[in-house]
């Protein structure tokens, strides 16, 4: 691939590659009552949870916790973000990334 080729070519969203991951997910083994397009929130949660800690674990406790207050205050910001864009009828796939 060329210089100017890899300029062009952007790279993938992370939070629309994971949201695709979770919908193809749930489309191939669905909750228990086998609803289509139901979600599993509280595994959805365990999953970022557990991901979080394995990629936090070798790091000193006060980079952890750094990072945890982090998550926790996008976690807060996004769903700030959603809320206001839902009141104002605003379409998600716009959402900022």
């Amino acid at each position: 691939m060329s210089e100017d080729e890899e300029a062009n070519t952007e790279r993938p969203c992370l939070h629309c590659s994971i949201v695709a991951l979770i919908d193809d997910f749930f489309a191939e083994y669905p909750v228990g009552s086998g609803e289509l397009d139901a979600i599993d929130t509280n595994e959805i949660i365990t999953a970022v949870a557990k991901v979080m800690a394995e990629l936090t674990s070798g790091q000193e406790a006060a980079i952890r916790q750094s990072m945890i207050e982090q998550l926790m205050r996008e976690i807060m910001k996004y769903d700030a973000e959603f809320r206001q864009q839902d009141a104002m009828g605003g379409d998600r796939s716009h959402a900022r990334h």
